[in-house]
């Protein structure tokens, strides 16, 4: 959780910054704290925080009805991350290109349909469904943990322009959604819990 806690908040804190228009952010004249970026930063750190949870078996089992509400605010905080991202992908358009802004639009698209076909899943009590869309929504949503890296080591080999940037970034959702397919994949087939012992849990 802490892997993705780190670049989240060093990431809000810039983007903070930017909306203040602090000294150095880039930003062009103090104009306040944005809302897509107060939402951004709320959805994502509720997202990334209780979604960890959620994987854990343990947990399940021993408190379901957790479970259930903390999955359900971690589903509210991705949807919210992802919609106040598309708004934020527009607002960046004109300094980081139009390249980036795709990618960022369909991160962003992804991680909402991933958290919806996984709330439908479990609704029909498909739990290996339920189970394999939360993974690639989460893996989404630690996107910007990955991106420290590709774009640290990677912006040293490529450069700083603006195709390198969005394809450095792309990389970090790339390796990430690759990384979760290795574990849906490599998963048993009896994930979690029976069925009927999750009736508790999706009522």
């Amino acid at each position: 959780m802490s892997f993705g806690l780190l670049p989240l908040l060093a990431n809000a804190v810039r983007r903070l910054a930017e909306a203040a228009g602090a000294p150095g952010s880039g930003a062009g004249g103090g104009g306040g704290v944005s809302l897509p970026v107060v939402a951004h930063v709320i959805g994502a750190t509720v997202f990334v925080v209780l979604g960890a949870l959620q994987f854990s078996a343990s947990l399940r089992s021993r408190r379901p009805a957790w479970h259930r509400v903390a999955g359900r605010l971690a589903a509210v905080g991705a949807v919210l991350a992802a919609a106040s991202g598309v708004w934020l992908a527009f607002d960046a358009l004109e300094d980081d290109g139009a390249l980036l802004f795709t990618f960022r639009l369909v991160a962003a698209a992804g991680m909402g349909a991933f958290i919806v076909l996984g709330v439908v899943a479990i609704l029909r009590r498909r739990l290996r469904r339920h189970r394999a869309w939360m993974i690639r929504a989460y893996a989404i949503g630690l996107g910007a943990a990955t991106q420290l890296f590709t774009l640290g080591f990677g912006e040293e080999l490529i450069g700083t322009g603006q195709v390198g940037v969005a394809l450095l970034n792309a990389g970090g959702w790339a390796i990430n959604l690759a990384v979760a397919e290795w574990v849906i994949r490599r998963a048993p087939r009896s994930v979690a819990r029976p069925v009927a012992d999750l009736a508790g849990v999706v009522r």
